[in-house]
Parts: structure tokens; sequence; C-alpha cells
């Protein structure tokens, strides 16, 4: 059996769907308690001025990212085919762009910038979330496997037809992928978790390593009204896509 149809067979398992989201449960709960005692230990270091246990806090809620990092895709792959349309919204792609490359430039503190190029008002029907991980996952995955140096990035859209391609671009070169410098599921099942996260918004995905891209069809007139759909503020919602996604490559 090829990878694609071991990883496609075993989340179409009614077992492991089950299972998933029993550890879906358990992780989320985890954290949530996690989070909420960091909080209260964060209030009493900053209050009695003290610097190390403020790190150790923000080395614990970092690692709580990458325990969600792994709940939100499982639960994302495990969703394909049930109900996904319900998840669907009409985007607008002009202003999505804007805000992934906000989000990423304010999470990374400089060692990676998103620029934005080319962004027409164009709206398409989709799972904006899932949409941000696709993107993320190209933005992860080439910031592990590059050379330490500064990542540079350009985001953006264009109507081709009756589609939408929204991408991202490197804008430097990136070491060979075999020298990446942890283990990360993104390396190992990339191509596995991008067709099942398309799969889940309606998408189809075409990446390398110089870039990604997401080609979705314009959204159709029978669409409900358009939601902007920005991302959480990242002061608002800790646990967002971008902190998810990137906060730990800033060890």
């Amino acid at each position: 059996m090829d990878k694609n149809n071991e990883v496609k067979s075993f989340f179409e398992s009614p077992f492991a769907k089950n299972f998933l989201n029993s550890t879906d449960y358990l992780v989320r709960r985890s954290v949530t308690g996690i989070s909420a005692s960091c909080e209260i230990l964060r209030g009493n270091a900053e209050k009695n001025g003290d610097k190390l246990s403020c790190e150790l806090i923000e080395g614990i809620m970092t690692t709580c990212c990458e325990l969600m990092r792994n709940a939100e895709l499982s639960k994302a792959l495990a969703s394909v085919g049930d109900g996904a349309e319900n998840d669907m919204q009409t985007v607008r792609m002009d202003h999505f762009i804007v805000d992934f490359a906000k989000n990423c430039n304010a999470v990374m503190s400089g060692k990676c910038t998103v620029e934005t190029v080319g962004c027409p008002t164009v709206y398409v029907r989709a799972n904006a979330e899932i949409l941000r991980f696709i993107l993320l996952s190209f933005v992860r995955r080439s910031i592990l496997e590059s050379d330490g140096g500064k990542a540079e990035f350009e985001a953006g859209c264009k109507e081709t037809g009756k589609s939408v391609e929204i991408f991202i671009r490197a804008k430097r070169t990136f070491v060979d992928e075999t020298l990446l410098g942890r283990p990360d599921v993104f390396e190992t099942y990339h191509s596995e978790i991008l067709d099942g996260l398309s799969a889940r918004t309606g998408a189809e995905t075409i990446c390398d390593n110089e870039g990604i891209t997401v080609v979705i069809p314009h959204s159709d007139a029978n669409s409900p009204a358009v939601v902007e759909s920005p991302s959480a503020e990242l002061g608002e919602r800790f646990f967002s896509a971008f902190n998810i996604m990137l906060r730990d490559l800033l060890r």
C-alpha cells in the first residue's frame, strides 16, 4: 500500500476517527488547564519581577502550541467529508492575504517576513482556517529547511478563468529538504497532509520547493453573504493558526 492510500485509509477508519476525537478532547482540555495556570503564574512572576519564571512560562505555552498543532491537524484530516460544507464561508481574498501576512510577521518577530503582491478583490467559497493552515505549512517547512537566516516570502492571489489561485512563494533559496533540522510531520507526510486539507476546503494544491498554490473556484451567485473572516487578533486568541504553526520556530 502506498503512503497516500495508507494515510487515506487510516483517517477513513471509524476506529481512527473515534480515537482522534477522544485524543483531541484530551489535548484541548489539558492545554486549557495548563494555559490557564500559566496565566496565573505569569501574573505572579511579573508582579515579583521574576524574569526566569516568565521565560519558563513562555516555553510551556510554546509547547502547548505544539500540542494544539497536532490536535488541529488531526481534527481537520479526520473531518474530510463529514459536513465540511458547513464550515465554508465566502472569503474576500485581498483582505485574507493582508491579514495572513500581518499575523505571520507579528508571530515571527523579524525571523521571517511575508510581503503581499497582486491581491485583487476576489471572493472564494472556502474554509478560511484550513486555508491558513495550508499556506502556513509551506512557511513552516521552508523555515525548518532554511540555513538559519531570515526567511522571506511573498503572498498574493490572482484570477484564472473560473478559479482563484492563492499563493505563497519563497523569495530566497533554502537548503535541501533532506537537511531538515528536526522531526516534523510536514516533512514526512507533507503531500498527504496537503491533499487532506485541500479536500477539506474544496481546493486543489500545487506545491514545490519554491512555493505553494491553492486553486479554489470563484464564489458562485448562490453563496451566502460575504464574510470577511479576519483571523482573531493574536492577543485575543493565543492558540491561533499562526502561533500553533510558527511560534516554536522562534526557539
